[in-house]
């Protein structure tokens, strides 16, 4: 890499967060949706972003309220720089549903800023300045999104401080269907989601959660897609949060007989994502069932079939 150049472009994964047990820990980037971010290094030392694409006027463009440039002006005080940047940000990513489109952009920004200045920066510095800039969104630093859209695949983390992040080749035949409901939902959605979290848990919760998550992560290494279903489990996040989302154990419901082998929350949601075998059932009947599920109660949804992704990288 020279450090002559100016400008790259980077396609940068949407990603979903816990898979139920996994609050803060756990995250899967996907194949689709994607963003793509510009960065451009100048040398009049101001911060200037421009955002298009999906639900871009719904997107802050003042450095201080973005994710992407909250992590510009991280790298300039934490290296000094004695330049600034142009971000250009192209959203094919939805705002606020649960799809890591907040992670996705800080993730593209550090990845290029550490590319484009040649800092030759580990991936776990990479992460720890990249989950600086969920604080516009989340109102403090996470990096399960933005560790996934890094790293790709499945990623977990054993430690924010320092920064100690795992990744795991997910198996071939992991399938994922996500579905969208079209509700209202409030301003800085991520951080409103974690004020009705549960501020104390019991001791059965805690044994639940760590077993299952722990059990997760070892199906993801053997490439055990029913044991990965089965272990998305939360008993102390999810039923907390999916009590603001209309129809959802219907949802659930429908998903698993029509095939799934696990259902959850899309981080603070309101997607939900179910996992499947992609060699033994086609996602057809599963996308019919969250269609169906919300449709019951009345509320529109838009749904689509991936699978999981690769991280950051160059166009």
């Amino acid at each position: 890499m020279s450090i002559e150049s100016s400008r790259v472009m980077v396609q940068v994964p949407g990603s979903i967060a816990n898979l139920g047990p996994g609050f803060d820990v756990f995250a899967l980037a996907l194949a689709r949706p994607y963003d793509l971010v510009t960065v451009e290094r100048v040398l009049d030392k101001r911060i200037s972003l421009r955002v298009s694409g999906l639900n871009a006027d719904s997107i802050p463009i003042e450095p201080e309220r973005n994710t992407a440039g909250l992590v510009a002006k991280a790298f300039t005080q934490k290296f000094c720089l004695d330049v600034g940047f142009k971000i250009s940000i192209k959203k094919g990513i939805r705002h606020s549903c649960g799809l890591g489109s907040s992670g996705a952009s800080a993730a593209a920004t550090a990845y290029a800023i550490n590319y484009l200045l040649d800092l030759g920066l580990s991936k776990n510095e990479l992460i720890s300045l990249a989950a600086l800039g969920e604080v516009a969104s989340a109102g403090l630093p996470h990096a399960d999104n933005v560790s996934a859209a890094i790293l790709g695949g499945f990623t977990l983390i054993r430690l924010y401080n320092p920064m100690d992040v795992y990744h795991i080749d997910p198996p071939k035949n992991l399938g994922v269907c996500i579905a969208t409901p079209k509700i209202s939902l409030p301003p800085r959605k991520t951080a409103e989601a974690r004020k009705i979290l549960p501020k104390r848990v019991t001791l059965n919760q805690l044994t639940h959660n760590v077993a299952h998550a722990a059990t997760l992560t070892y199906a993801m290494a053997i490439k055990d897609v029913p044991l990965i279903g089965r272990s998305m489990n939360d008993i102390v996040v999810e039923p907390v949060r999916a009590k603001f989302i209309p129809g959802y154990e219907a949802v659930k419901s429908k998903a698993l007989k029509q095939g799934a082998v696990g259902v959850a929350l899309c981080g603070a949601g309101p997607s939900i994502a179910a996992l499947f075998n992609s060699g033994k059932q086609s996602p057809e009947l599963i996308l019919v069932a969250l269609e169906e599920g919300f449709k019951s109660v009345g509320v529109d949804v838009e749904t689509f079939f991936t699978t999981p992704g690769e991280g950051v990288q160059i166009v």
